[in-house]
């Protein structure tokens, strides 16, 4: 029981993490992937100095070019990312319960989806954001890859420990 309370948790609280983040206004979200990036990119440079692999100092045109140049196809990583870990927490609920391995990765692919079409309905009424279907077909991607990475996992772990696992 403590098992299926923890991943309820889980499952609800990364929902939580997701709509958060959605929530933010189109502005608030691109200052902070920007920053995010940034914070990155100088600390990256610190480190090449202080090991004497490089020792540039870019001026602040540059990084921000650098900055703009990676911002969407980072964001674009998060997306994924964030439905990644979401299928993987939905993976192991089923799991709890014994469903066959092939149902638990379509469940958890479905379900993630369905998060993703109401997570991007949900930015349609959030300031300077817009619902776009690519946007949950890139979630829908990071599910798909989180589920079957869950599942390939748990059959390296089953095989290990010598346990038979259901297909």
């Amino acid at each position: 029981m403590k098992k299926i309370l923890l991943i309820i948790f889980l499952i609800i609280a990364w929902m939580g993490i997701i709509f958060f983040f959605s929530n933010m206004s189109g502005e608030e979200s691109d200052a902070k992937s920007q920053g995010t990036i940034r914070q990155v990119i100088v600390k990256a440079i610190a480190i090449t100095n202080k090991l004497g692999i490089t020792n540039k100092h870019p001026s602040e045109e540059k990084i921000n070019s650098i900055v703009q140049l990676l911002n969407g196809s980072l964001r674009k990583c998060a997306h994924a990312s964030v439905y990644f870990v979401l299928s993987i927490l939905i993976f192991c609920f089923f799991a709890i319960f014994n469903f066959k391995k092939k149902q638990s990765i379509f469940l958890a692919i479905i379900l993630s989806f369905l998060y993703a079409c109401t997570d991007e309905f949900h930015q349609l009424f959030v300031v300077n954001r817009t619902g776009q279907f690519t946007d949950v077909l890139i979630d829908t991607m990071g599910a798909i890859i989180g589920a079957i990475s869950i599942s390939g996992t748990f059959k390296v772990i089953n095989r290990i420990y010598g346990k038979k696992i259901e297909d």
